[in-house]
């Protein structure tokens, strides 16, 4: 099964797959052995989950808070004001790795790298405005899996790329015309080859990516199997 190691936490993620239809439905699917991530302590943070206060002495933390394993190896240090995570935490595997770090850039900006338990970089997603504004995950062996970026204003898509394991592309939507919302969007087999190619437009009321006009279609061997011309037309405003 598929597994995303922290964005799968929001609601927006869920929501933002689901506008890109069809083109979502390639997603290589795999399964790696690997350790879960550490989310224990989100729900603290104000910036992601924020939906519960820690607690010290029955009292709600203040100050930089530790938590260590039964081994005595640090696990956990956070900066805390009436039982949240204000300034940013890490997170530590048993081993002693970075599990996590999450900085706060600004009021309005902030940052979370994570890490697989042998350092392998695992995920980069940068906020704006506590939503995800841009988001880089890894495989286990380095590759990149996606990558995904949107806007300023946070409401379309400015990429979002989906890779192979074995670092080849996978799909892509990147957007070609900004104020009319069109996008080139192409899937590949993992050969290489294109499957296929065409465009598809942003539709806000409907917050979906729709194929438009002319689509081409092809084998694994770079051969034309079909072409179809999608009715939606785009707007001339």
């Amino acid at each position: 099964m598929k597994f995303f190691p922290f964005v799968i936490v929001f609601s927006i993620f869920f929501i933002s797959t689901a506008q890109v239809d069809d083109w979502f439905e390639n997603v290589e699917e795999y399964e790696w052995h690997v350790e879960a991530p550490i989310f224990e302590y989100e729900k603290f943070n104000i910036y992601t989950i924020n939906d519960s206060i820690r607690l010290c002495d029955k009292k709600p933390c203040k100050g930089w808070i530790k938590d260590y394993y039964s081994n005595g190896q640090l696990k956990h240090k956070g900066f805390y004001e009436n039982g949240k995570i204000t300034m940013g935490y890490e997170n530590y595997y048993e081993n002693g790795q970075l599990e996590r770090k999450f900085t706060v850039i600004s009021p309005t900006r902030t940052e979370l790298i994570t890490y697989y338990k042998d350092g392998t970089l695992r995920s980069k997603i940068e906020f704006k405005k506590n939503q995800p504004f841009k988001s880089i995950e890894y495989y286990p062996n380095g590759n990149v899996e996606y990558i995904e970026e949107y806007d300023n204003s946070l409401k379309y898509y400015i990429k979002f790329n989906f890779y192979y394991s074995n670092g080849s592309p996978q799909s892509i939507l990147e957007i070609v015309d900004h104020k009319k919302r069109i996008y080139l969007s192409k899937k590949f087999y993992k050969n290489g080859q294109v499957k296929e190619e065409g465009l598809r437009m942003y539709n806000a009321a409907e917050g979906n990516y729709k194929r438009i006009k002319e689509w081409k279609f092809y084998d694994e061997k770079g051969n034309i199997i079909k072409t179809v011309n999608y009715d939606e037309a785009v707007e001339e405003e």
